[in-house]
C-alpha cells in the first residue's frame, strides 16, 4: 500500500473503526496499562495544565487524561474520522476543538500549548527527516511540557528485527528509529531538558515514552 492509500484509509471511517477495535487486542491492553502507569506518575510532576495538544488523538484514548482537572485539550488528527469518532465516545470533556494537521507540521505558534503530547506517531513516519521534524515540531508549540513516543534504536526487539532481517528470516521493513542520544540533542537545542525517557518494555517492545520540560518554566 502507498503512503497516499495508507493516509485515505486512515482518515476514512472505516479505519477510525479499525483502529478501535485494535485496542480490544490483548497485546494493546497490557500496553496501555504500562502507559497509563507511567502517565499517572508523571501526573505529579507536571500538575493540572491549563492547554494540550493531542496530536495525533485517534479515537480520544487519552483524551480524559489529558483534560483531567479541567485542561483544555485541542484534539488534532490526520484523520477526520478518527476526531469525529473522539467527540461521540467522549461527550462532554472540554476541548478547545479539533484539526486536521500532520504531525510534523503543526499550525499553531510556537508555545502555543501548555503540555504538547503525541502518544505512538514517530514510529509510523517512514521518512528519517519527518521523524525529525515531528520532535522539532512538539518542542516549538510547547511552552511547559512535551509528551511523546518514539522507537528505540538500541532497543532489544529492534536489534533482533536487524538481525533477523540480515540473515533473511524476517521480510518486514526496518522499524523507524529514532537514536536516544539525538532525541536528547534536539531536546537540548530546543530549549528542553528530558526529565523522564523509559523504555515501554525492555522485552517486546522498543518504544520509549519522553517527558521533557521546557528548561526554565515554572512547574503547574
Amino acid at each position: 500500500m502507498t503512503l497516499p492509500e495508507r493516509l485515505a484509509a486512515y482518515h476514512s471511517d472505516e479505519g477510525a473503526e479499525e483502529y478501535l477495535d485494535e485496542y480490544v487486542k490483548v497485546h494493546r491492553k497490557i500496553s496501555d496499562r504500562r502507559e497509563r502507569r507511567l502517565l499517572d506518575r508523571w501526573r505529579q510532576i507536571i500538575g493540572a495544565q491549563r492547554t494540550a495538544l493531542d496530536l495525533p488523538c485517534g479515537w480520544g484514548r487519552y483524551l480524559p487524561w489529558l483534560s483531567d482537572e479541567g485542561c483544555k485539550v485541542i484534539q488534532a488528527d490526520y484523520s477526520g474520522s478518527m476526531i469525529a469518532k473522539s467527540r461521540k465516545l467522549h461527550p462532554g470533556n472540554p476541548v478547545l476543538g479539533g484539526m486536521r494537521c500532520f504531525g510534523h507540521r503543526i499550525p499553531l505558534r510556537d508555545e502555543a500549548m501548555d503540555l504538547v503530547f503525541s502518544m505512538r506517531l514517530n514510529h509510523h513516519l517512514v521518512d528519517p527527516d519527518v521523524r525529525r521534524d515531528h520532535i522539532r515540531e512538539l518542542f516549538r508549540v510547547s511552552d511547559k511540557w512535551v509528551i511523546f513516543t518514539y522507537f528505540d534504536h538500541a532497543s532489544l526487539k529492534n536489534a533482533l528485527r536487524r538481525a533477523r532481517t540480515a540473515v533473511g528470516l524476517c521480510k518486514k521493513p526496518p522499524k523507524n528509529t529514532m537514536r536516544r542520544d539525538e532525541v536528547h540533542r534536539m531536546a537540548k537545542e530546543a530549549g528542553f531538558e528530558i526529565v523522564a525517557d523509559p523504555q515501554l518494555f525492555r522485552i517486546g517492545s522498543g518504544h520509549r515514552l519522553v517527558l521533557a520540560r521546557r528548561t526554565g518554566s515554572d512547574r503547574g
